[in-house]
């Protein structure tokens, strides 16, 4: 069982629907899966196609032990947050719920913002932290503060996001290949594209896809599953 927290300190960088391709992947695999966001815009279900027919969130799942789960795909599971904020201190009792949900799960993903009181505490429980990025100075910045915050053991991969043409994003990509060396795997940019603005509005993931754009956007985050998977 492997908790995986997908954390970036600046929005906008993709993170959940980075999440929800990880996520998807070991769900076709037969693993059991849980995403829980502390995002309230809840886009991932939107991703899926899936519409949200529950009041459950994450905030009573802490509070209650239980609760209802939204079903994604099969062996895809959801808790959504509907909340402004979690009060500071629900924090204990956010490690009682994940040390009770996890006996249920092969994976748990969380797809976290930074500004709650639970982001320290979404870094201590998880076993693995996946960064996604873009490739310029503000965000290669907020990488390194992020690196300088959280248990660098626990950081498996970094994932730049909507890479364009430009060769100063080349400039950053090998600067922050410089920066993190070989002890987190840093992956083949992800190309901005509107093939991925087709594949949210039609609610597939890149594994509902056979078209070759698909195949190379899959053969981009094979190694960043093997990271999660050998750990």
């Amino acid at each position: 069982m492997a908790i995986v927290l997908i954390k970036a300190n600046k929005g906008g960088v993709g993170k959940s629907w980075i999440t929800l391709q990880l996520a998807h992947h070991f769900a076709i695999k037969n693993k059991k899966v849980l995403i829980l966001t502390s995002d309230s815009q809840n886009n991932i279900p939107t991703f899926c196609g899936v519409d949200i027919n529950t009041r459950a969130d994450l905030e009573e799942w802490i509070l209650n032990g239980n609760s209802e789960l939204v079903e994604l795909r099969n062996n895809l599971f959801y808790i959504p947050f509907n909340s402004v904020s979690i009060e500071n201190k629900l924090k204990h009792k956010f490690e009682t719920f994940i040390d009770t949900i996890q006996t249920e799960f092969d994976y748990i993903f969380i797809d976290a913002t930074p500004v709650l009181h639970l982001d320290n505490v979404f870094v201590g429980v998880a076993d693995q932290i996946v960064v996604p990025t873009f490739l310029d100075m503000v965000t290669m910045d907020s990488i390194l503060t992020l690196l300088e915050t959280v248990p660098v053991e626990k950081v498996k991969a970094i994932i730049p996001n909507r890479a364009g043409r430009c060769s100063l994003e080349q400039v950053y990509y090998e600067s922050l290949k410089s920066v993190v060396g070989s002890l987190i795997y840093l992956s083949v940019p992800i190309k901005q594209s509107a093939f991925i603005s087709r594949l949210i509005d039609k609610g597939k993931t890149i594994w509902e896809s056979k078209s070759m754009a698909a195949l190379e956007l899959q053969s981009t985050f094979y190694p960043v599953l093997e990271v999660i998977k050998n750990e």
